[in-house]
């Protein structure tokens, strides 16, 4: 067992019980994730319980921004993030609950912060949805750019200043970005 995968085991806590209609849930968002998952793309996500799949370790690809104990900001390209399905899910999220951001521990982001991430989450949402929302969150094209209103003011005033190199990772998640290109039509009759 990976030490990494025990860590976010015991954060986690024992498995939960879950109703049919839960574990249902689970297992097609499971199983939605696991064939999007076939193409290589930037997510190698790891399902940490053989019974339900309520627990799981996602290892994004996408590029992001850590901050440096001397303040230096760079690029990194490795995150993973500790998901955790509760009973009452279908019902309830929340987030602080569900989500973990694991490494790297110095993450910089206005979303995140001492492993909290600070996203929008509803009842029912898919892993899959999730896990794009999480590398929009990672890659800067998600941000809170109000002190106000973010677990890290110093990267929401970082980000407002350096809005031109944002976002630092607009790759898809999954296979390969489209470039489509719309001309006029000629006169149409």
């Amino acid at each position: 067992m990976d030490a990494l995968d025990e860590r976010i085991r015991v954060m986690a806590g024992p498995e939960p019980d879950f109703d049919a209609v839960m574990s249902d849930f689970l297992g097609n968002s499971r199983d939605e994730l696991r064939e999007r998952c076939r193409v290589p793309g930037l997510l190698d996500a790891v399902d940490l319980d053989e019974k339900t799949p309520w627990l799981w370790r996602l290892n994004f690809a996408t590029r992001g921004l850590v901050r440096d104990d001397d303040g230096t900001i760079q690029t990194v390209e490795r995150h993973v993030v500790a998901v955790r399905f509760l009973p009452d899910y279908l019902r309830h999220v929340n987030r602080f609950e569900m989500l973990a951001l694991i490494e790297p521990q110095n993450a910089f982001h206005p979303n995140l912060r001492d492993g909290h991430i600070c996203l929008e989450v509803y009842p029912g949402e898919p892993l899959l949805e999730i896990c794009e929302a999480l590398h929009a969150l990672l890659g800067w094209r998600l941000r809170q750019l109000a002190e106000n209103d973010a677990l890290n003011p110093a990267a929401c005033a970082w980000g407002r200043a350096h809005l031109e190199e944002l976002p630092i990772d607009p790759r898809p998640l999954f296979g390969r970005s489209l470039a489509i290109t719309l001309e006029p039509m000629e006169n149409a009759t």
